[in-house]
């Protein structure tokens, strides 16, 4: 008997409502940018299946997307359970969504306590360069206090970063978890 090892990855998806949680899913999932996506109600989730060369089975990505708006924060909790990584959104273009990523991280690890995680600057498709309200070392800075492996600037709707957030998310969890 052969015993197969299983590679399942739970992910959260967190950050303020209308960073781009659900555009940049929908670009790295279906390849393909969706310019009116609705707010998400609760939580949606999807599902990757993903091979690296150096890995002989499949690895699945199990993706919450998870709203960021307020008056869902009583139904988020049960959707940490379980997770083994978390991707933290914030729109570069509003510095308030920024500020309040460090609110997100007390909130997760509340729950489940520090994960393998990146943080994700996106919408640079966006930024005018000359008015760059948020700076590298603030970006450094947070990166460092999230215990982030990566920081990110990306773009859903040029495809910046945006396999290369879940790649580099999934190379980390399989070394947390699995090595």
């Amino acid at each position: 008997m052969v015993l197969v090892r299983k590679f399942f990855y739970k992910v959260c998806i967190v950050g303020d409502s209308e960073v781009g949680k659900t555009t940049l899913l929908h670009q790295y999932l279906l390849g393909r940018f969706i310019s009116d996506a609705e707010r998400t109600i609760g939580s949606n989730f999807f599902v990757k299946y993903l091979k690296f060369p150096e890995i002989k089975n499949i690895i699945t990505l199990q993706v919450w997307d998870l709203a960021g708006q307020d008056r869902f924060q009583w139904v988020r909790h049960a959707f940490y359970k379980g997770a083994k990584g978390i991707v933290y959104v914030f729109d570069l273009t509003r510095n308030n969504t920024f500020e309040s990523i460090r609110k997100w991280k007390d909130e997760i690890e509340s729950k489940v306590g520090i994960l393998p995680n990146v943080l994700v600057g996106n919408k640079v498709d966006l930024m005018n360069p000359q008015d760059n309200k948020l700076n590298e070392e603030k970006f450094t800075e947070l990166k460092e206090d999230l215990s982030s492996y990566m920081f990110f600037k990306a773009s859903a709707k040029e495809r910046v970063n945006v396999d290369e957030i879940f790649y580099k998310l999934t190379k980390e969890m399989i070394k947390k978890y699995d090595s």
